[in-house]
């Protein structure tokens, strides 16, 4: 059942990400962000831009939802669900 919310937390972080990346581009760049930045019209610039920037927002907020995921999980079930590892012995 966890693996089940730990995946629609990712994909919703993923969807929500998309927006919030280009809303952020729009502001910091001045320009439209680039619409597939594998294109030849799009400069390696803005294209590893893009790839750095939407790399690390998805991880920021897929950190962010599973970890809340998982603190809901325990106050509901007592203790953390058992796929989840632990880094600690």
């Amino acid at each position: 059942m966890w693996n089940g919310i730990a995946s629609g937390v990712a994909i919703g972080a993923v969807v929500l990400t998309k927006p919030l990346l280009e809303r952020a581009w729009r502001i910091a760049f001045q320009t439209e962000p680039p619409g597939n930045p594998a294109d030849q019209d799009v400069t390696w610039r803005d294209a590893l831009m893009w790839a750095l920037l939407s790399g690390a927002l998805v991880g920021v907020i897929r950190l962010i939802a599973q970890r809340l995921a998982a603190g809901a999980w325990r106050k509901a079930k007592g203790s953390y669900p058992n796929p989840l590892p632990s880094t600690r012995p």
